[in-house]
């Protein structure tokens, strides 16, 4: 595994950095991640600076200034990698870089014969030429990476990429990265069809499709081909149809960087098969060196807006980090409402969902709040929002509801007050977390008329809160109902139904009014009022009594009768 700075030590790297100075070692290896690079042996010099790039050839050795990284292409064999890092020493370079031992290869325990060099691997299925260049952009890349835009507008060429992509194939074309979120696209694509149109509009691909066509078997072929897969038309459960589709996978070695998506009627000839596979390998090299900031930038923002929701002794410095602290912020709080499912391929899928929507929920906020940061943690995905109005928590609820309502079908929202101080920020958290919980225990129903069910503000749940922390507190201490209610639910149990439980949630549901009450429940007036003297003598209590009844209606809250398919309400 690879070895990276931690939060603290990388707070360390970037404030210890002067104006001017190049970048760091520790600073390169966390741009480039373990996907890339992993260290063999030795612990590296994270506060180190780089000299640049050396890339080694035995038979006509490059000059190697202080601090360089050196790539051993083709430097396999034990002795020659031993050579190469004892020349690394002598020169006084940062890093040596060769290519990782395959399992039974080289022992890379005798590679360090002087103190304090560093061997890096680069795994087996990314190219040479593929790491150097990321190499290059991280080392010419802004020394605090976390200033970079993480909002979806980084995507520089990849635009004229697409665009020249769609003149070789003759097809209009959409660019997107693993979690499907569009990264650019060709001209006119209101010509295509309207489901194009949507993606492109929301700038991703809406979970509706995107399930659908994983349900079919769609994004496994894309992902286990290495050509690219022709999709026929579909006729989608909204009653829309699609035109057909041409993918192809982006990758990187063994990794799925994203896909190239082209709106076809038919096949393409094997000609225009093979362009759109050597185009793929254009924009893996282009995404990788867009990633090798950005994946830095991301860790990094995941870990302050950890520090930061914490609200401790470091909070205030990692607002400062995020360029929030002079801000009143609010914390949105994100998660899935669905059942749990401890298989491998589900959680996978589940998470994938999160990292989808973490990335979709930053690009939605950030276009109206400027200076959002979201960062998926655990199973939730935490946005902190400036607020700079006094109307930022109903502006923001209205928009999240709007973003749920284009896609996210089996997310909830919960929202946080506003708070003034980095001290404070955990209690807004702990808001956005409390009204997570009560929607999470409301029945899911993804379908429009319940989109605004499926966001709230804290303070528009706080009584289903207390309620559901009421009930942890009772159960903690082994308590139940009691008193009348007690009595009335062991009649309905001896009885194998809800007769009286049912009768007395009618009473009090109308406020005492008998007309009401035995409307709801379907039956005579009369009748409703003998079930109500029946119930007061079963559960020896008075109607008349106000505290009766305040320990009635809140143990009905607390404990909810079960329900089960054999009782009757009659």
């Amino acid at each position: 595994m690879a070895t990276h700075p931690n939060a603290t030590e990388e707070g360390r790297l970037h404030h210890g950095e002067p104006p001017g100075r190049g970048p760091t070692l520790g600073r390169v290896l966390q741009h480039l991640g373990p996907m890339l690079l992993a260290t063999l042996a030795g612990t590296p010099r994270y506060l180190a600076p780089v000299g640049g790039l050396v890339v080694h050839d035995a038979d006509d050795p490059a000059p190697i200034p202080p601090g360089a990284i050196v790539v051993g292409v083709g430097v396999t064999a034990p002795e020659d990698v031993r050579s190469l890092v004892r020349l690394a020493c002598r020169h006084e370079a940062a890093a040596v870089l060769i290519r990782q031992p395959r399992e039974h290869g080289l022992d890379v325990e005798d590679l360090l014969p002087h103190e304090g060099m560093v061997v890096l691997g680069l795994p087996v299925g990314v190219s040479w030429q593929q790491v150097i260049a990321v190499l290059g952009t991280a080392l010419h890349s802004p020394p605090h990476p976390e200033a970079r835009d993480l909002g979806g507008r980084e995507a520089g060429d990849l635009f004229g990429m697409a665009g020249a992509i769609s003149d070789l194939i003759g097809a209009h074309v959409t660019i997107e990265d693993r979690n499907s979120v569009v990264l650019a696209y060709s001209d006119h694509q209101g010509e295509t069809d309207p489901i194009r149109v949507e993606v492109i509009l929301g700038r991703r691909t809406p979970e509706l499709y995107w399930v659908f066509d994983e349900e079919r078997g769609a994004l496994r072929a894309i992902r286990e081909s290495v050509r690219p897969v022709f999709l026929p038309p579909l006729a989608l459960p909204d009653g829309r149809h699609t035109r057909g589709r041409v993918a192809v996978a982006v990758r990187a070695g063994d990794e799925i960087l994203g896909s190239i998506w082209a709106v076809v009627d038919k096949p393409l000839t094997t000609d225009k098969d093979d362009l759109l596979l050597e185009a793929s390998r254009l924009v893996a090299l282009h995404m990788l060196q867009l990633r090798a900031g950005a994946d830095g930038a991301r860790r990094l923002r995941s870990d302050l807006v950890a520090t930061a929701l914490t609200g401790g002794p470091e909070a205030r410095s990692a607002l400062d980090r995020l360029r929030l602290a002079e801000h009143a912020l609010i914390v949105v709080a994100l998660t899935l409402n669905e059942p749990a499912d401890r298989a491998y391929t589900a959680a996978a899928a589940h998470v994938t969902k999160l990292q989808r929507l973490a990335v979709s929920l930053q690009v939605h906020l950030a276009g109206t709040w400027a200076g959002t940061a979201v960062a998926l943690l655990d199973d939730t995905v935490y946005a902190l929002v400036p607020s700079r109005r006094e109307d930022t928590e109903v502006s923001l609820e209205l928009s999240c509801r709007s973003f749920i309502g284009r896609g996210a079908e089996s997310a909830v929202v919960g929202i946080g007050r506003a708070v003034h101080h980095a001290s404070e920020l955990e209690l807004s958290r702990a808001d956005a977390d409390r009204a997570l919980r009560v929607l999470g225990r409301r029945p899911s129903e993804p379908s429009p008329a319940n989109w605004a069910g499926r966001v709230a503000r804290a303070c528009d749940v706080e009584a289903e809160a207390l309620i559901l922390e009421l009930r942890d507190l009772a159960a903690s201490a082994k308590r139940g109902p009691f008193g009348a209610y007690a009595r009335l639910l062991a009649y309905d149990d001896n009885r194998d139904s809800t007769f009286m439980v049912e009768t007395l949630r009618a009473w009090l549901d109308a406020h005492g009014d008998v007309m009401a009450a035995s409307a709801a429940t379907h039956v005579h007036q009369n009748t409703f009022r003998y079930r109500l003297k029946r119930m007061s003598e079963i559960g020896e209590f008075s109607l008349d009594d106000p505290a009766a009844r305040f320990a009635l209606q809140l143990q009905l809250r607390l404990y909810p009768p079960e329900p089960s398919a054999g009782r009757s309400s009659r």
